[in-house]
């Protein structure tokens, strides 16, 4: 059986295991602490505190507008009143390659952007060329992206352009060139729409004018073929001769007539009666020439005619097509976008960043949060974990 004094010696081994866990549990509750609040915090106290460079941050801001664009909200309504309205598609446009490496390339053309972004003077850190990077113009690329940002207020529609660099003249002559680049490029974009308006109408004048060419060879060759100058000249001597056949033979059945009612056995009546069946058959003749087989002036007719109304469609398209070009510029004009700088690049006076407080404080936030979740879930192991040994 157990005795007393043996419940009693387990009991005191039993707390002093315990004892001796829990000392082992907040001594390695020490270090955890040291190596996740203790030493980030140190770190970053000591590098944005007594290390990192200034940088100074230009700000500026600017609008892609386009007299064509159709939106009547809000801020919008009131530029519009002035011939001003913001164009969505080109001001993405122009934040695309302000944020490209055209752009870069095209700074570093005018700019020394290699020494602006490794200024002497700089941290290590805050460099683009570290220690341990390539001096290539992809790290360049990256440390540009790291110090130029546009955004865009999709209400207004006006963007903002921050550049930030170790020096303020620095980060205000590459703001300035970069509005000047962008306004470039919207330039090029409206010669580029206004070329390819004029060549379309080129092409359909071109067009035009060959159809006319084709229609007036066709209209040429069917006259000299046909000998057909006219539709008055070549009908107007058939219709006189009908017309007179017709007159003739009105007359010669009156006397037909009248022989007939006063002297029906009349030797002349046969030959009235003869002539005017020839009479008739000439008629019929001519009428034919008029209207009757493939060869008949009616169908000259036609063709002339389907000729001529060719001639007229190519001569309308032709007119229409050489107003066209001038349709095309304006049109071209009229949807043409500008880059317009609202306010100017400023030349900052004292530093904007790093926010070293903030950035300290938040560092100091996130690692107490950090070692709060580790320790809670080692306590809670550890308890799991004695439960199960005793």
């Amino acid at each position: 059986m157990t005795t007393f004094e043996d419940l009693k010696a387990r009991g005191r081994g039993q707390g002093s295991a315990r004892l001796r866990s829990l000392r082992s549990t907040f001594s390695f509750g020490r270090i955890l602490f040291l190596a996740i609040v203790v030493i980030p915090t140190l770190v970053t106290t000591i590098y944005y505190g007594f290390i990192a460079s200034d940088r100074y941050v230009s700000e500026s801001r600017y609008i892609v507008r386009s007299a064509s664009t159709q939106d009547v909200s809000g801020f919008t309504s009131i530029l519009k009143t002035f011939g001003i309205s913001k164009a969505d598609d080109d001001s993405y446009a122009v934040h695309s390659y302000i944020l490209s490496r055209d752009a870069l390339h095209d700074l570093m053309k005018t700019l020394p952007m290699e020494t602006y972004l490794n200024r002497d003077g700089a941290d290590p850190v805050s460099k683009c060329y570290k220690p341990w990077s390539s001096h290539t113009f992809e790290t360049l690329y990256t440390c540009y992206l790291a110090h130029v940002s546009t955004i865009r207020e999709s209400t207004t529609g006006i963007s903002e352009l921050t550049v930030d660099l170790f020096r303020p003249e620095d980060s205000q002559k590459v703001a300035e060139r970069l509005l000047h680049l962008g306004e470039q490029l919207a330039n090029r974009m409206n010669r580029r729409a206004e070329a390819d308006a004029v060549s379309n109408a080129n092409e359909f004048l071109s067009q035009a004018e060959a159809r006319v060419a084709e229609a007036h060879d066709n209209l040429t060759k069917f006259r000299n073929q046909e000998q057909f100058l006219d539709i008055q000249g070549e009908a107007a001597p058939t219709s006189t001769v009908i017309t007179g056949l017709a007159s003739e033979l009105a007359r010669t059945r009156a006397e037909i007539e009248q022989q007939t009612q006063l002297s029906p056995s009349s030797p002349g009546l046969g030959s009235l009666k003869t002539k005017a069946l020839i009479l008739q058959d000439q008629i019929n003749a001519e009428k034919a020439k008029l209207a009757g087989g493939s060869g008949a002036l009616s169908n000259q007719i036609s063709s002339f005619e389907n000729l001529t109304l060719r001639k007229e469609i190519a001569n309308q398209a032709l007119s229409i097509a050489s107003r066209a070009i001038d349709q095309a510029r304006l049109e071209a004009r009229r949807q043409r976008i500008y880059l317009e700088t609202i306010v100017k690049p400023n030349l900052p006076d004292e530093a904007n960043e790093p926010k070293r407080l903030r950035t300290i404080l938040t560092v100091l936030v996130l690692s107490l949060m950090l070692f709060v979740v580790v320790w809670m879930m080692l306590i809670g192991g550890r308890e799991h974990l004695n439960h199960n040994t005793y």
